[in-house]
């Protein structure tokens, strides 16, 4: 048998390999934690891709973002918000302070009663307990004051008048201005009280028409504070609560006193009285008449208004 030739046999086109079948995964259950893995990839995909979620499903927890205009927006109005606010605390602090409308007077007791320790009320202690908490309270514009010696209306124990709320611009600290004419006021009321212990007596009465005398006349009520144990003790008349028993010689002893001296003009101002009656607390058959007494006096005849607010 004849073979072929080689170079004249036809060539035949070469195999293509054929692609091996891709090898099956094995075949394995569903479970809710790999559902939720699912869910988290595709979130964190379009949470990158800034895709929008697809309805049915809640979106990722993203903050919004915010344009440059909003972010301007937002700034210029806290800042305008912040002005305002400091406006407003600075309006606060440059407000005008109430003004101090009170006449205010000063009635203190030089009379040996008046000393510290022993049987004296200590004048000076109450005095320097009572006066600027009555300034205060009281709102007093102005303080004026009187001795209690044994000629109180004649007394020449004088010293200035002190205006509490004195003028001032807008830069002034008025609060400081009103501290500092007070501390004057405390040393005014000393120099009194140390020039009435060198004149002895205790003209009560008189101390109190002369304070009334130096209260100015206008709308405002006076307020006067009496610091005295109100001992009547003069070379014309002398308090003793022994004979003022009844009502019959208390009115008597009231007639006597105010007969040729008159009624103290005090009518309608306040009077707060400090150390009032103190050496008869102790005693009420004492204090009983000693109250009434002057209690027709200041009350009843005179026609002020007597308060406790400070009474020790």
């Amino acid at each position: 048998m004849t073979r072929p030739d080689p170079a004249a046999a036809p060539v035949r086109a070469a195999r293509r390999p054929v692609a091996a079948a891709p090898a099956r995964t094995a075949w394995r259950p569903v479970t809710a934690d790999a559902l939720q893995e699912t869910a988290n990839h595709r979130t964190n995909t379009e949470r990158a891709m800034n895709v929008p979620h697809p309805p049915g499903r809640p979106p990722a927890a993203v903050p919004p973002r915010r344009s440059g205009r909003f972010r301007r927006t937002a700034r210029a109005l806290a800042l305008a918000a912040s002005l305002m606010a400091s406006s407003a605390a600075v309006t606060g602090c440059t407000a005008p302070a109430e003004a101090l409308r009170t006449p205010c007077g000063l009635v203190i007791d030089g009379s040996g009663s008046g000393a510290s320790g022993g049987r004296g009320f200590d004048a000076e202690a109450k005095l320097k307990s009572t006066l600027v908490p009555f300034l205060t309270d009281r709102s007093c514009g102005t303080l004026a004051f009187a001795p209690v010696t044994r000629s109180s209306q004649t007394s020449s124990c004088r010293v200035a008048d002190v205006d509490l709320d004195p003028p001032a611009d807008e830069t002034t600290d008025r609060d400081s201005l009103r501290r500092s004419v007070r501390v004057t006021a405390i040393k005014n009321a000393l120099t009194m009280l140390e020039c009435a212990r060198t004149q002895g007596g205790s003209d009560v009465l008189g101390a109190l028409a002369r304070i009334g005398e130096a209260m100015p006349s206008g709308k405002e009520t006076p307020s006067l504070l009496v610091v005295s144990d109100f001992e009547q003790a003069d070379k014309e008349f002398t308090l003793r609560v022994s004979e003022i028993g009844t009502d019959e010689s208390r009115e008597r002893a009231v007639d006597t006193l105010l007969g040729a001296r008159g009624v103290p003009g005090i009518a309608g101002m306040d009077v707060y009285p400090v150390g009032y009656g103190m050496r008869h607390d102790a005693k009420p058959s004492e204090y009983r008449p000693f109250d009434a007494f002057w209690t027709e006096i200041l009350s009843r005849r005179a026609k002020a208004h007597v308060h406790d607010d400070y009474r020790k």
